[in-house]
């Protein structure tokens, strides 16, 4: 059966989602974004079978809608186009934070509509359209969050485009527990990999770094007013990942200051194992 596909927003994400859905279910896809270069982009280098800057028109008959901005802008979209929505069509976000984003989307969400959130574990340090690549999203993770508003329709859905745009692990997860462990393994990592930018030696250039220095700083250059964004919107998980880290480095620091060789090996060996036993998992 053919599918109606509308992704609204062709940044980075979204527009690699366009070119990695070519060819799902016989799928149209429609792009929906206000700046008319990354329409005219999406269109002559066939991302798109369709653009437009009208997002009452994007959605109108699309069996599936995709949002792609930014979580705080979501819920007024939905609201904005209700009327262009056909019954029975799934809404899905592709944000990285979903507790919140649910508890604002579900005053806005039709009745005969079904509402399932998804995070693709994928980037690159450059947003734009200009980056997106069909390949971003291979061999990356899909993590799909249920609601009460969702079908089975269209966690199936989710499930087949996941597998469809290369994703290698799939996994079922809560809004809650999603945003309790993306704290972890994604907004910290990025506030540490910004934190070790934010000062730096004046008489350091780059033939001082190594492996090290690139793969903890690689993130660095991160897109401040999204991360401030979803960091806020994570506020107390983030605060609790980052309480549990300011008290590790604390022990780190104290060891090193009081020259503990039994506390700081103890520490640093703990590390090591757990890494060890992240990548069992």
């Amino acid at each position: 059966m053919k599918v109606k596909i509308t992704i609204v927003g062709l940044g980075l994400m979204g527009a690699s989602l366009a070119q990695a859905l070519k060819g799902f279910k016989e799928s149209y896809i429609t792009g929906v974004d206000v700046d008319s270069a990354v329409l005219e982009k999406s269109l002559t280098e066939g991302m798109v079978d369709n653009a437009t800057d009208d997002i009452l028109e994007g959605v109108t008959d699309a069996d599936l809608v995709i949002f792609s901005v930014y979580a705080k802008h979501i819920p007024k979209l939905l609201k904005s186009c209700i009327a262009s929505l056909k019954p029975g069509v799934i809404i899905t976000d592709i944000c990285g934070v979903k507790q919140d984003l649910y508890a604002k989307i579900m005053p806005v969400l039709p009745e005969d509509a079904a509402y399932v959130g998804i995070h693709p574990m994928a980037g690159k340090e450059r947003d734009g359209i200009e980056n997106a690549t069909a390949s971003l999203y291979q061999n990356s993770s899909m993590l799909i969050c249920p609601t009460p508003a969702s079908t089975s329709e269209a966690i199936n859905l989710m499930e087949e485009i996941a597998k469809y745009i290369g994703c290698s692990r799939i996994q079922q997860v809560s809004c809650e527990l999603h945003d309790a462990i993306i704290a972890y393994t994604s907004d910290l990592i990025h506030i540490a990999s910004a934190g070790l930018c934010i000062h730096f030696h004046p008489d350091m250039n780059l033939a001082f770094t190594a492996g090290a220095f690139k793969d903890a700083t690689r993130i660095a250059d991160i897109n401040a007013e999204a991360w401030t964004e979803m960091l806020f919107e994570n506020q107390k998980n983030v605060l609790d990942c980052l309480d549990v880290y300011i008290e590790d480095l604390q022990q780190i620091r104290i060891a090193v200051l009081e020259k503990d060789e039994v506390t700081l090996t103890a520490l640093l060996n703990t590390a090591g194992h757990n890494k060890r036993e992240i990548l069992t998992r």
